[in-house]
């Protein structure tokens, strides 16, 4: 123990102060806290992503994808949209996504013709800017009116394709695949 003693006269009056130090008991709960607090702050904003790795990923994925699609032509093997099967009403189309990003779905009595994208740069409030979009647009009043979203990839190979709907602006949610024909 420690013991340093400090004697002031002020006004002709004697003053003491003692500062006691315990080596062996240290207990200080609150400027451990703040300790803690403040190293935790500092490794919150050391681990903080600033450069552009997952910007230029997705950006590496997308053509990838882009490349993948163009292949051939591919069919929907499934599309449930806010917890309904809608599979169904597309089975009998073939879609072929073109060059020029356009994308047409053909049956052997109709054909209907949209545009289509992928890219990593949606950004949107409703998407980051850190995953691939697939992007489908049919004219609203058309069949594929609701198959027109921007879809999130989940997953993509040479025969399948699985793009997920997160909750839009109209509140809708769904899974999209495509599978090669």
């Amino acid at each position: 123990m420690l013991i340093i003693k400090i004697e002031r006269r002020k006004n002709n009056k004697l003053r003491n102060f003692a500062l006691r130090l315990n080596p062996t008991k240290r207990s200080y709960p609150m400027k451990n806290f703040k300790l803690v607090l403040i190293l935790l702050g500092i490794s919150l904003i050391l681990s903080c992503d600033k450069d552009n790795d997952d910007i230029s990923l997705s950006a590496v994925e997308a053509n990838k994808l882009s490349m993948i699609v163009k292949q051939g032509e591919w069919k929907i093997s499934s599309f449930v949209l806010n917890d309904a099967e809608h599979t169904a009403s597309y089975t009998d189309y073939l879609f072929t996504f073109e060059e020029n990003n356009n994308l047409k779905a053909t049956s052997s009595t109709d054909q209907q013709i949209g545009t289509w994208r992928v890219s990593n740069d949606s950004g949107s409030e409703f998407d980051s800017y850190y995953d691939v979009d697939f992007n489908l647009f049919f004219t609203s009043d058309s069949k594929f009116g609701e198959i027109t979203n921007n879809y999130d990839v989940i997953s993509a190979t040479n025969q399948e394709i699985r793009l997920s709907l997160q909750e839009n602006q109209n509140g809708n949610t769904g899974l999209l695949t495509f599978s090669r024909n």
